[in-house]
């Protein structure tokens, strides 16, 4: 948010005070010398620390240009809902205005300039389109692959039921390594294709939905970034991975499970696309990135202090499709995705 301001900033005129001070701008007309600072708001930042800052920069100003000086204040907000300490800093500050980050518009209060050298109107409209952008970058896009990776999950889970008479039928192991779920035993009697079938197959309605919604979201956005043959590749790479890692795992701890679920398979979408958000060196992108890990990492904790939670496939698959991203990050330099 910050380098989007100053960029737009930098195209009407400022630059920088100087290479100390990157965070404030000036703009020098025949009488008087324009002074903008751009921060984000930070609780331990108090009006007086404002107050040193403003000071500090007109008085660099004034024994630079000899000329009268006007200043003001660009604090961003993560959201227009200010909370009472904002609201308590404005109340104390004079000549500043408030940008939300998550609205993309300026704030101006009543005891605030209403003007600024012509600056509410350009910054309100840039912004607005850069909001907008950003909104795009990062939503619901439907994708074709993905959406028929959903639909073969559900239609098996149904499949399932109907073939072996009834809905508690996908909580039998028995059944359901019949119908493909992965076993040590089955895998090493020859039954390769498990690792596969596996990833099709759901203990339970409460299985199905939480992996579905979840492969629904970021499977089609990473699949809208990358391309669907990239998207195929990396997901069932992912879940093929995380399956090997979950027969390992439980060899070598002595355990032989049934396991089955989509799981590992959306973790290396969700790394991958971590990786790809990451590289982009946006703050929104960076901020949405670091909530996928948040999450990823959240469910592996959950998958620690809860039986029947297949952990090995979850890292197996986040840990191949982070691998992945970093793969098709240096692909995208040359051009190869969108």
């Amino acid at each position: 948010m910050i380098s989007n301001i100053m960029s737009l900033l930098h195209k009407k005129g400022y630059r920088s005070l100087d290479e100390g001070n990157r965070g404030i701008v000036i703009r020098e007309t025949d009488d008087v010398v324009y002074i903008v600072t751009v921060t984000w708001f930070r609780y331990a930042m108090k009006a007086e620390d404002y107050e040193n800052i403003q000071r500090r920069a007109e008085l660099l100003t004034t024994f630079k240009y000899r000329k009268s000086v006007k200043t003001l204040h660009l604090i961003i907000t993560e959201d227009g809902m200010f909370e009472e300490t904002v609201l308590q800093l404005i109340e104390q500050l004079s000549g500043v205005w408030l940008i939300a980050k998550d609205t993309g518009r300026i704030y101006i209060f009543e005891h605030q300039p209403k003007q600024f050298d012509d600056l509410y109107m350009y910054l309100e409209d840039e912004l607005k389109k850069i909001h907008s952008v950003e909104k795009e970058e990062f939503g619901f896009h439907p994708q074709p692959m993905n959406l028929i990776i959903v639909a073969l999950n559900i239609l098996y889970f149904l499949f399932v039921i109907i073939q072996n008479g009834g809905y508690f039928s996908v909580y039998d192991t028995a059944i359901m390594q019949k119908m493909g779920a992965l076993s040590y035993d089955g895998f090493m009697s020859g039954a390769w294709y498990e690792l596969i079938t596996s990833l099709f197959l759901h203990f339970g309605a409460g299985h199905l939905i939480n992996n579905m919604i979840l492969l629904t979201y970021v499977g089609c956005e990473l699949e809208y970034r990358i391309g669907k043959w990239f998207y195929i590749i990396l997901y069932f790479t992912s879940g093929i991975v995380g399956n090997i890692a979950s027969l390992c795992y439980y060899n070598w701890i002595g355990e032989h499970i049934v396991s089955a679920g989509a799981s590992g398979a959306i973790f290396g979408v969700i790394g991958a696309l971590f990786i790809l958000l990451l590289k982009e060196h946006k703050q929104t992108q960076t901020g949405i990135a670091k909530r996928l890990i948040a999450m990823a990492g959240i469910t592996i904790y959950y998958g620690m202090t809860t039986v029947g939670v297949d952990n090995a496939a979850h890292i197996g698959g986040l840990v191949c499709g982070i691998i992945g991203g970093f793969l098709l990050s240096k692909i995208s330099r040359y051009g190869k995705l969108k």
